[in-house]
């Protein structure tokens, strides 16, 4: 498999798409365009760079070009078409290589540079979401470029803007590495809920363990270990919102061997505890 192109003709500057079945988004992949996904219905977890974060319905994320990235939608959304999704891909100079360099477009400029760290907005504002939805009701060209102008503009003036690629992360692209790396990522987010063996994952992949852990961390910017910890408290969050699953439930069942190093691994990725992230939906 290689890099993810998705220009539909050479007559295109940019490209606008509207799923319901995550199919396109499930894998990890990369392209030179930079992509800007809102998601109005659908629940799950993204892989960004080194980034693992469990996202809701109304997020949006810009995201740089070459930068990995991948979306595990919850189960329920990925069958039936009951996501609702807004994916835009463009490159920098898409109107133009001169364009963004006016003097009126310098915060849209800075806004595409910081996307190389992955930008989120947990919840879209209901009006730059709209323009989200206008974009895929438009079929002039004009008109659509001058709507994608205005959505950037809009994601550019919204303030709470979370930078999720931490900076010693190292992009490491490789095209024939992407079929490996959906093996990998694949397994384990099948098997992230038991004990997960690495000379399993090392097999997998055709490798020693030692090789297996220095690619897996140059590829993802974590350990396995921590990925898999990621993956799990990530699970947990998903468990906690329903009330009717008790906190050692949700750690037991997230693949947490004891209640301690669940409270302390979600805290150190969370920043608050299970009770309290449970408090905020009750």
């Amino acid at each position: 498999m290689q890099k993810l192109h998705r220009y539909e003709s050479e007559t295109q500057s940019f490209q606008i798409r509207k799923d319901h079945i995550p199919q396109y988004h499930q894998i990890w992949h990369y392209h030179e365009e930079l992509e800007l996904i809102y998601i109005n219905r659908g629940l799950g977890t993204f892989f960004i760079g080194d980034c693992i974060q469990r996202f809701e319905h109304g997020a949006c994320v810009l995201i740089g070009k070459n930068v990995p990235h991948y979306w595990h939608f919850d189960e329920e959304y990925s069958r039936d078409a009951q996501a609702e999704i807004y994916v835009i891909h463009f490159r920098e100079d898409f109107a133009g290589k001169d364009f963004l360099a006016l003097p009126e477009l310098a915060e849209v400029r800075r806004t595409l540079q910081q996307a190389q760290k992955g930008l989120w907005i947990e919840a879209l504002p209901t009006a730059i979401a709209l323009s989200f939805q206008d974009l895929t009701s438009e079929t002039g060209g004009f008109q659509q470029l001058h709507r994608l102008l205005h959505v950037l503009h809009q994601f550019t003036q919204f303030a709470p803007r979370v930078s999720l690629i931490s900076s010693e992360y190292d992009i490491q692209l490789q095209h024939e590495e992407v079929n490996r790396m959906n093996t990998i990522i694949g397994y384990i987010n099948t098997h992230y809920r038991t004990e997960l063996e690495l000379t399993t994952l090392a097999n997998l992949s055709g490798m020693t363990r030692n090789s297996f852990c220095r690619y897996f961390k140059q590829r993802t910017g974590k350990t396995l270990t921590a990925f898999i910890t990621a993956l799990r408290v990530a699970h947990a969050c998903k468990l906690l919102r329903d009330s009717r699953v008790s906190i050692k439930e949700s750690c037991f069942d997230a693949g947490f061997n004891n209640f301690v190093s669940f409270h302390k691994a979600f805290k150190k990725i969370t920043g608050t505890t299970p009770l309290a992230y449970r408090g905020t939906f009750s």
